[in-house]
């Protein structure tokens, strides 16, 4: 369509068209992700498994005590205390040592020696099963030492073989001779174990109510 204006002194000429709408560049940010998203993904996988492990292994451990635990008696512990930084189960006191601290199966019964304890005797499976958890492995107080194949407990008597959790194709006596028990926690392998003692680990003590 064309107009034409008219002046006194000039006229102009001057067509005026349809508008016609342009191509709206797609934005930066949008390009940008669609470029780096990829990129990033793989990193994304691995903290996303890393964090369902984590949740695993922790759901693994409430699920392993409400499996071995049953109701016990009830033991009168009115009037009697652990010390400080020891847990209560039953007519027990138990010490578990940090994870910075690592000693040799003999060290380790010397230091629960030093605290008026021993290495921790496991007489049950709702005591193995409160004690589960805390570490993914700890020395207990077995061993065979004596005689291949029999195990002792610290106090001199047999570890009921049958009335205790032992981890999967233990005890095996690997490596040449694995004569000292300790209490593992782990994904695939949970229950008591046969190692060589002087392998480094945390440690459990025990101690009766006084």
């Amino acid at each position: 369509m064309a107009t034409i204006l008219t002046s006194s002194e000039s006229y102009v000429n001057a067509e005026v068209g349809e508008y016609q709408e342009l191509p709206i560049p797609e934005p930066k940010e949008a390009a940008t992700e669609m470029t780096t998203t990829p990129k990033f993904g793989y990193f994304r996988v691995v903290l996303l498994g890393v964090g369902l492990l984590c949740i695993l292994q922790g759901s693994l451990n409430i699920a392993l005590r409400l499996a071995l635990s049953k109701p016990s008696v009830k033991v009168e512990t009115e009037g009697r205390s652990c010390p400080r930084g020891w847990l209560m189960f039953a007519s027990s006191c138990y010490y578990i040592s940090s994870q910075r601290s690592r000693k040799n199966w003999d060290e380790s019964r010397e230091d629960c020696l030093q605290r008026n304890a021993d290495l921790v005797v496991i007489n049950s499976r709702q005591e193995q099963a409160f004690l589960t958890g805390f570490t993914e492995a700890a020395w207990v107080g077995m061993t065979d030492r004596e005689q291949e194949g029999t195990w002792l407990w610290v106090d001199g008597t047999e570890v009921d073989k049958d009335r205790l959790q032992w981890a999967s194709g233990q005890p095996d006596g690997a490596f040449g001779g694995e004569d000292c028990g300790d209490l593992h926690t782990m994904i695939t392998f949970i229950g008591l174990n046969d190692f060589n003692c002087s392998a480094r680990s945390q440690w459990i003590c025990e101690k009766r109510l006084q």
